[in-house]
C-alpha cells in the first residue's frame, strides 16, 4: 500500500492501491476527521492508526458523494458520525442496486467475506452548499459541486487554500460526466474562482504546483466543452448516437487508453442529455461499474 503524503500541517492524503483512490486525513487539536475512506478494510485501519500515532482519533468521516467506491468506510468505523451532502441518501437509494452490485464484485474480487449484508452508511450530519465544517482549530467550507454526482462535494480550507475536489481534476482521469454535463461545467466554473494553493482530487496525484492546478482546470473544462460542441453538432444535423460516437472519436484527453471507456460513456450520457433519442437504461454510465485494480 502506498504511504501517506502530508500535504500541509493537517491533512494527510492516504492513497489506496487501488484505482488511483485518494482518502483524507485531517487532524488538528486532537481531532481527526476522514474524507472518504479507502475501498480496502486495511485502508481504514490504516488512516486510524495513522490519526492515534497523530494524537487524535477519528471523531467525523465525511463522504464526498454516494459512489460504491466512496461509501464502503463508515461500517468499518462503527460509533463515528458520517456528514455529507444533503442529497445524499435521496441519490444513494436511486442508484441502490447497481451500488449494490459493484459493492459485490469489489469484495468478491479480493476475497473479502462478509458476515451481514452491507447497509449504507447513514449521515448523522448533512450539509448543503457553502455549509462550515470545524475540525479541532481548522474552519472548511463544504462546496457543492454536481456533475459527476449529483450529491458531490469538495471541503475547501481558506487558510490553507487547500481543495479536496473529489471526483474533479485527477491528472489520471478524464472528467466521468456520470451525472450532468451542464452541473459539471458550472462546478468546474465555480472551482476556478477558488484562490487553491494545493489539490486533492478523488482518484489520482495532489499537486501543490499552481501551473498543474490551471492546467487541469482548463484541461478538463476544454474537454467538457469540446464534447458538447461535438455532440451538439451531430443533434443538429439530425444524427444518431453511433455518429455521435465517431465524431468525437478523434478528441485528445489524457491516459488516452485507460480513459477510452469512460469518454465513450460520457458521449453516450451527453447525447442523451442534449436531446438525443437512446435508451437511458442500456447505454451511458448507468454502465458505471468499472473497475481498476
Amino acid at each position: 500500500m502506498p504511504g501517506p503524503i502530508k500535504l500541509n500541517a493537517s491533512l494527510w492524503v492516504l492513497p489506496s492501491r487501488s484505482m488511483h483512490y485518494n482518502a483524507g486525513l485531517i487532524v488538528s487539536a486532537g481531532s481527526a476527521a476522514l474524507i472518504d475512506p479507502g475501498p480496502h478494510p486495511d485502508d481504514v485501519a490504516a488512516a486510524a492508526d495513522l490519526a492515534a500515532s497523530l494524537g487524535a482519533r477519528v471523531e467525523l468521516v465525511l463522504l464526498t458523494h454516494s459512489h460504491w467506491d466512496h461509501i464502503l468506510g463508515p461500517e468499518r468505523l462503527p460509533g463515528v458520525p458520517v456528514a455529507a451532502h444533503t442529497s445524499f441518501a435521496a441519490t444513494l437509494a436511486a442508484q441502490q442496486e447497481p451500488t449494490l452490485r459493484m459493492i459485490g464484485r469489489w469484495e468478491q474480487r479480493f476475497g473479502y467475506g462478509r458476515e451481514a449484508p452491507f447497509t449504507p452508511p447513514v449521515i448523522t450530519t448533512l450539509l448543503g452548499d457553502g455549509a462550515s465544517l470545524t475540525v479541532g482549530d481548522l474552519a472548511f467550507q463544504a462546496i457543492h459541486i454536481p456533475g459527476h454526482a449529483a450529491d458531490q462535494l469538495a471541503l475547501f480550507e481558506p487558510a490553507s487554500g487547500a481543495l479536496w475536489a473529489a471526483d474533479t481534476l485527477s491528472d489520471v482521469e478524464i472528467p466521468f460526466v456520470s451525472d450532468s454535463l451542464d452541473a459539471y461545467e458550472q462546478s468546474l466554473a465555480r472551482l476556478a474562482r477558488l484562490p487553491m494553493r494545493a489539490l486533492v482530487p478523488g482518484h489520482g496525484n495532489p499537486t501543490d504546483d499552481p501551473t498543474a492546478i490551471v492546467e487541469r482546470l482548463s484541461a478538463d473544462r476544454a474537454y467538457l466543452a469540446e464534447l458538447r460542441e461535438r455532440v451538439a453538432a451531430v443533434l443538429r444535423a439530425g444524427g444518431s448516437l453511433e455518429m455521435a460516437v465517431e465524431r468525437c472519436a478523434g478528441m485528445l484527453f489524457r491516459e488516452p487508453a485507460a480513459n477510452a471507456a469512460p469518454h465513450r460513456l460520457n458521449i453516450e450520457s451527453v447525447y442523451i442529455e442534449l436531446g438525443g433519442q437512446a435508451d437511458p437504461a442500456r447505454v451511458g454510465w448507468v454502465q458505471e461499474g468499472l473497475i481498476d485494480e
